[in-house]
């Protein structure tokens, strides 16, 4: 796999607040940068496995994208991992969160390509990486802000 973008920080919250609000990728819209709107595809809870959303995306040169998502692996209130099925890119979301104390966190966001190719490794990746390294600052800044206003 190729890294995207990881970037981590600190929130002032329980990390079962935490993980409730960002594992349920029906707010990503709400904090992520490029991320236009995201719904449920399915009746399965947020941490099922298998979970399927149907996302639009801002595609930098390419307008928007309409991306297939699935939740590969859920453990509350510690990890998610989510894969799309964005053509080229084929991105894997991964997101972890540790507790700091009883009302602190530190939460990990991660961006891969699951990609093999070596073309894209080349020409659409870094690209990609250029982009997610600056939406991810962006998105756990707001993430931050918004968990902690409570």
């Amino acid at each position: 796999m190729y890294l995207l973008a990881h970037t981590s920080i600190l929130i002032s919250c329980p990390v079962q607040r935490a993980f409730d609000f960002a594992a349920n990728l029906e707010n990503f819209s709400t904090w992520f940068p490029g991320v236009i709107a995201i719904a449920s595809d399915d009746g399965l809870p947020f941490t099922a496995v298998g979970k399927q959303y149907r996302e639009t995306v801002a595609m930098p040169l390419r307008g928007r994208r309409e991306v297939s998502i699935r939740v590969k692996e859920a453990v509350s209130p510690h990890r998610l991992v989510t894969e799309g099925a964005l053509a080229t890119l084929l991105p894997r979301m991964e997101i972890d969160f540790h507790e700091r104390g009883p009302d602190a966190c530190e939460m990990t966001w991660r961006m891969l390509s699951r990609n093999r190719a070596l073309l894209p490794r080349w020409t659409v990746l870094p690209l990609a990486r250029r982009v997610m390294a600056r939406r991810a600052a962006v998105g756990l800044r707001r993430l931050k802000a918004r968990l902690e206003r409570g």
